[in-house]
C-alpha cells in the first residue's frame, strides 16, 4: 500500500465533497495494471492499491475463452482459431463502446462474430472479484460513498456494471456525487425498552399493603357500582356472618308465577296450532270438492224432475250399484263399438232440357226422402284428473 501523495491529473473532472460521509475509491485500468486508490476531500490519495497481472490482453483472453466454452465458437479448439478468436475479442472489446453488442469481420475461418455486453461482464468475473478484494481492503469498516472511473474505464467494458451490480455506486467524469448519510451514527432509540407506566386506579386512590383501598378521598362510594370495599366486583352483595339467611318463600312464589306463566303460553301455542290444522283440512276439503264437480252432470230440471217422481221406497234391483263419478256400462260400450264411417253421397243427375211433349220439372212429383241417418249415440264425459285440462269425451 502506497503512501499519501498528491492526486494524479486522472481525478480531473469528477466532483468530491470537502468533508465526505465515507470513503471515496478512485479506479483506472490500463497497459501498467488496475489501480484503485483512497481519496479524501483535498483530492488527494490517502492509501492505493495496484494489480499489475490484470491487463487489457487478460480481458481478451477471458472472453475468447468464454466464447469457446459457452458453445457459442465450437471450432476455437483449433489453437489457430483460438488465436483468431483472442484478436476478434479484442476488436469487440475496443469498438462495443456505449452499445449493447459488437459485431466485428475476421480474415480467417471466423468470417462474422457478435459479442455482447453482458457476456463480457460474465467473462470477467474474475477479475471484477479481485478489483473488489481491493476496495473492501482501502475501505475497512467504513461505507463507500462513490468508485471514481477514471482514465482506462473504457477499455473495460461492463465494468461500471459489475460494480452496480455489487451495490457500490460507480461514478464516470461529469456525474454528480451521490448524497450519503453515513457519518451519522447518533442512536434512535428506536429498539430501547419502553419502561412500564405506573397503575393508576379510576378513583385516584393508591393501593397500599397495610389495607383495603380506601374511596373517602375522592368521595365515590363503591357500592354505587356494584364493588365491595377492596374494589372487587359483587354479584348478589356481599355476604357476612351477620347477615340474615336468605328468604325462600319470595323465590318459590316467583318460580310458581313463572311455571304458570310458561303453562298458559303453552295453552296458546296449542290452540293456535289446532286452528291451523283446521284451517287447513277445510283447504283440503274445498279443493277435492271442487276436483269431483269438475264434469258435465245432470241438469237442475233433470235433478227436480227426478225427484219428484221418485218413489219413497225403492225396490231391490238386481242391476250393478253405480259408483258415483265412474262411467255407465252404456257409455263404455258405445265407446268400445265400432265408428261410424262417412259414406259419399251419390252425385245430382244431370239436368235434362225441357220439350213440349214432356210436362215442366216443376209440375212433377217430388222425389220420396231418402232413408233417415242412424242416430248417433250419445257422447258422454268423464272429469279430467289433471286439474285445468278439458273433461275426457267418450264415443
Amino acid at each position: 500500500m502506497a503512501d499519501q501523495y498528491d492526486a494524479p491529473p486522472r481525478l480531473a473532472g469528477f466532483t468530491i465533497p470537502d468533508a465526505p460521509t465515507g470513503v471515496v475509491l478512485a479506479v483506472t485500468f490500463g497497459q501498467t495494471g488496475l489501480w484503485a486508490g483512497h481519496v479524501d476531500g483535498a483530492r488527494r490519495v490517502v492509501a492505493s492499491l495496484s494489480e499489475p497481472r490484470i491487463v487489457p490482453d487478460v480481458l481478451d483472453v477471458r472472453i475468447a475463452s468464454d466464447l469457446w466454452e459457452s458453445g457459442k465458437v465450437p471450432e476455437a479448439s483449433d489453437p489457430a482459431v483460438f488465436d483468431e478468436l483472442t484478436a476478434l475479442a479484442t476488436r469487440a472489446r475496443t469498438t462495443i463502446g456505449d452499445r449493447d453488442s459488437a459485431l466485428v469481420v475476421g480474415p480467417g475461418s471466423l468470417r462474422f462474430l457478435s459479442v455482447t455486453r453482458a457476456e463480457i461482464v460474465e467473462a470477467t468475473v474474475p477479475e471484477v472479484n479481485r478489483l473488489h478484494g481491493m476496495i473492501v481492503e482501502l475501505a475497512g469498516q467504513s461505507p463507500v460513498d462513490a468508485i471514481l472511473l477514471g482514465p482506462g474505464a473504457d477499455d473495460w467494458p461492463g465494468l461500471w456494471e459489475a460494480l452496480t451490480e455489487r451495490g457500490f455506486t460507480a461514478l464516470l467524469p461529469g456525474d454528480p456525487f451521490p448524497e450519503t448519510f453515513g457519518g451519522d451514527d447518533d442512536a434512535t432509540n428506536e429498539l430501547d425498552r419502553v419502561e412500564d407506566e405506573p397503575v393508576h386506579l379510576a378513583w385516584g386512590a393508591e393501593p397500599s399493603e397495610s389495607g383495603p383501598v380506601s374511596f373517602s378521598a375522592s368521595g365515590i362510594d363503591p357500592a354505587d357500582y356494584g364493588l365491595d370495599e377492596y374494589g372487587n366486583v359483587r354479584f348478589d352483595g356481599p355476604v357476612t356472618d351477620a347477615d340474615p339467611e336468605p328468604d325462600t318463600g319470595a323465590d318459590d312464589a316467583q318460580d310458581e308465577e313463572r311455571r304458570a306463566a310458561e303453562s298458559s303460553r303453552r295453552w296458546r301455542m296449542t290452540a293456535v296450532a289446532a286452528v291451523v290444522v283446521v284451517f287447513g283440512l277445510g283447504g283440503v276439503g274445498v279443493a277435492v270438492g271442487m276436483n269431483i264437480h269438475e264434469h258435465d252432470g245432470p241438469s237442475i230440471d233433470q235433478i227436480g224432475d227426478s225427484s219428484a217422481t221418485e218413489p219413497e221406497t225403492t225396490a231391490p234391483s238386481s242391476a250393478p250399484e253405480h259408483i258415483p263419478n265412474s262411467a255407465d256400462r252404456s257409455e263404455v260400450d258405445a265407446a268400445r263399438g265400432s265408428m261410424l264411417k262417412y259414406t259419399t253421397p251419390p252425385p245430382p243427375p244431370p239436368p235434362s232440357t225441357p220439350s213440349k211433349d214432356r210436362p215442366s220439372r216443376t209440375t212433377e212429383q217430388a222425389p220420396a226422402p231418402g232413408p233417415s241417418p242412424k242416430p248417433r249415440p250419445h257422447r258422454r264425459t268423464i272429469p279430467n284428473p289433471i286439474p285445468g285440462l278439458p273433461p275426457i269425451v267418450l264415443g
